[in-house]
């Protein structure tokens, strides 16, 4: 179903039906033989997504899930979005029980508007919950997309000095709440169509209880790609670093399960198997 014509800034944060398998994210600490921040000692599927390397994977994609392909179409593909005008340059998303990367529910708003023409600017006011049993996500910030339509590439920031708030709430133990500072800074490219790009870096800063910075790089030789038909990229790898830890993060179609998509969304945390939606 067409929401929209006027040209803007898509997003599919984690919708595919074949996704949903609802397993818990929640946030608590790892174990780590060389740091207790970005690797993690526990390797099965649970202690991985509650490391800080996989916090630092799943929110990202569930933010960054971002489809300049569908710029015209502005299709949503799913019943659990609404689309509203606000104006002839504003549309407010409305997301309804939806499937997040990570694998819980989520509701809320994002609303685009979007100036320009040969360079067309789009900024996104998000706020949105993802909750499970486990406790609650609330992603607020705005987002700024630069896109050069003529070249089909674009940026993706937030305003200076902004950044990106992501908070957790645990259901029922309050030392477990936690807060980052999200900032991306990232370029995009979709000249083709079946094949949409990001890379660039971006960084996560704990704020509540303080603690420090961990960063990604995704090289431009090695960039997260979207496919035709996945919500999750199928390819490429993103560096997270916090000295003297790190992670690997690698999207590979190579891997499988019978229970998704062929490629889409399964990763490997250093090594380690993790399918994100579920």
């Amino acid at each position: 179903m067409s929401v929209r014509t006027y040209p803007a800034t898509f997003l599919t944060l984690g919708l595919m039906p074949s996704l949903v398998l609802g397993l818990m994210l929640g946030i608590v600490a790892c174990s780590s033989t060389s740091s207790p921040e970005v690797t993690v000692q526990n390797t099965d599927p649970a202690s991985l997504k509650v490391s800080p390397a996989g916090v630092a994977t799943i929110v990202f994609t569930d933010l960054e899930t971002i489809r300049p392909d569908n710029l015209s179409a502005g299709v949503s593909g799913s019943g659990c979005i609404t689309v509203t005008p606000v104006n002839l340059t504003t549309f407010r998303y409305t997301f309804n029980g939806c499937r997040s990367a990570n694998g819980g529910t989520l509701s809320g708003t994002v609303t685009v508007t979007a100036a320009g023409t040969t360079t067309l600017v789009d900024t996104a006011v998000y706020d949105l919950t993802v909750a499970d049993s486990a406790g609650t996500w609330h992603y607020t910030g705005t987002k700024i997309t630069t896109i050069n339509t003529a070249a089909k590439t674009g940026s993706v920031a937030v305003p200076a000095g902004q950044p990106f708030s992501v908070t957790f709430q645990h259901a029922t133990d309050a030392s477990k709440n936690k807060s980052w500072s999200y900032t991306p800074n990232l370029q995009a490219d979709w000249s083709n169509a079946n094949a949409m790009k990001f890379w660039g870096t971006y960084s996560f800063q704990q704020t509540q209880p303080a603690g420090d910075t961990l960063t990604a790089t995704i090289a431009q030789a090695t960039p997260l790609i979207w496919t035709s038909g996945c919500t999750y990229p199928t390819s490429g790898v993103l560096n997270l670093s916090l000295p003297p830890a790190s992670a690997e993060i690698r999207f590979n179609t190579s891997i499988t399960d019978p229970n998704i998509q062929t490629g889409c969304g399964v990763i490997t945390i250093n090594g380690y198997r993790l399918t994100l939606g579920q």
